[in-house]
């Protein structure tokens, strides 16, 4: 009979339970607001209607923060509240859960109210039950920062663009954010951020010569709300000096390079910069500076080669390119040495023949040498004119040795010709020439 009784029972409670789902649980029959999973999770909650609602809900907003209110509950099995903001979804997040059902307050930092202006507020239990949410939404907004009412930027400065703009009016603001449109992307980037209300100057250090570059502000409040953007302002850095043109190098002066140039177009060069390299394609060094447009290179020897570039520099220390093809420049050369021809004795006189191979040549240099006992005799014949020489001053039994150099009217010698020797008749001992 027990038994009997009990089987009674319990298909009572399955079919009492089984109704109570379908009138207080089963969503599909509740007109409920759009949420979204699992922000709202009602796989972890029941919806349960007999569950007291949030009383007395309120609302007050600020520009940063919107404050919710409510009456706390006294009933002992509400564990707290949760708090849902509307999404991007078009439905509503949970955002917080309060474990304290005698809580009645909570402030959400919410920056964009235009945005998300709606709340729900239910009350749970401990066991999972959640009551029909609350709904309230914000009424009047705080009026949002307007723009910064002026923006100015200065073109023409070096290296650099100066942006200007008015103090903002509203005293909720602390500071400013500037903004400068990326040149690729074509998107704004924060470049710089002031936090005083009174500071109304940022000078842009980042920029390029002769570069066009858009900027804006954003005003912001201490509690990180932002004023739409400003206008927009351009503004150009300096352009550098042209590049110089007309650049020249000298080839055949002795032991100097002369470089001439035109003078540069702007009417604010301060000084030109000469660079000079061994090589074309290395690496260029400082010379010298100048205010002429003119430069003289000395040297020490004779044929160097330099190549050469000249930059123009503005009085605010901008400047040209350096990138222009470089100049060969090249001191007098050596002149080619003359060709012996000949060498005989003739009514005991040696007489030497030569051939000039240069047109520069302006006179000779005759180096002669030869045993004299234990030691070697040097003579040299300067200024000799001419391409014959007969030497009378020869003794029998000697070995000459002779060479010519040639020398241009500006000291410049020539390589030495071969050495010839010539043996005198009579000679007991030959000796070896030394050159």
């Amino acid at each position: 009979m027990k038994n009997f009784i009990a089987i009674i029972s319990s298909a009572v409670l399955i079919v009492s339970f089984s109704g109570c789902e379908g009138k207080n649980f089963g969503l599909g029959n509740i007109s409920m607001p759009k949420m979204s999973v699992p922000s709202f999770d009602m796989s972890n909650k029941v919806l349960d209607r007999k569950l007291p609602t949030v009383q007395n809900l309120k609302i007050e907003s600020s520009i940063s923060e919107v404050a919710l209110e409510w009456k706390p509950m006294r009933e002992r099995h509400i564990a707290g509240y949760r708090i849902f903001r509307n999404n991007d979804d078009g439905g509503y997040s949970l955002i917080k859960t309060i474990s304290d059902p005698y809580a009645a307050h909570y402030t959400d930092k919410n920056t964009n109210q235009h945005k998300y202006s709606r709340y729900m507020v239910s009350t749970y239990t401990e066991d999972g039950r959640v009551s029909l949410p609350k709904k309230i939404s914000i009424q009047k907004m705080a009026k949002s920062i307007d723009p910064v009412p002026y923006i100015a930027a200065v073109s023409g400065l070096p290296n650099r663009v100066k942006v200007l703009w008015r103090i903002h009016p509203d005293h909720r603001v602390t500071g400013y954010v500037i903004q400068r449109l990326d040149l690729n992307t074509k998107t704004w980037v924060n470049i710089k951020e002031i936090n005083k209300r009174l500071s109304v100057e940022f000078i842009d250090t980042t920029v390029s010569p002769g570069t066009t570059y858009s900027y804006r502000i954003l005003a912001k409040t201490e509690d990180g709300v932002y004023s739409r953007a400003s206008s927009v302002a351009t503004g150009k850095s300096k352009l550098l000096p042209p590049p110089i043109i007309g650049l020249m190098a000298t080839t055949n002066f002795p032991k100097r390079v002369e470089l001439i140039w035109k003078k540069s177009p702007q009417t604010d060069i301060h000084h030109y910069n000469i660079y000079a390299s061994n090589f074309a394609d290395s690496m260029f060094s400082l010379i010298a500076k100048t205010r002429s447009t003119s430069y003289i290179d000395k040297f020490d020897e004779d044929g160097a080669i330099r190549f050469y570039r000249v930059t123009a520099v503005d009085v605010d220390g901008l400047e040209s390119s350096k990138g222009t093809k470089p100049v060969k420049g090249m001191t007098l050369g050596y002149l080619v040495p003359p060709v012996i021809t000949s060498a005989r004795i003739i009514n005991n006189k040696v007489e030497l023949k030569w051939e000039n191979k240069d047109n520069r040549t302006a006179s000779y240099t005759i180096y002669k040498s030869f045993w004299n006992g234990w030691k070697i005799k040097k003579i040299k014949i300067v200024g000799f004119n001419g391409t014959t020489f007969v030497d009378p001053k020869i003794n029998p039994d000697t070995d000459y040795t002779y060479y010519v150099k040639a020398v241009d009217k500006n000291g410049i010698v020539s390589e030495k010709s071969r050495s010839i020797n010539v043996q005198i008749e009579g000679k007991t001992k030959k000796s070896k020439s030394w050159f």
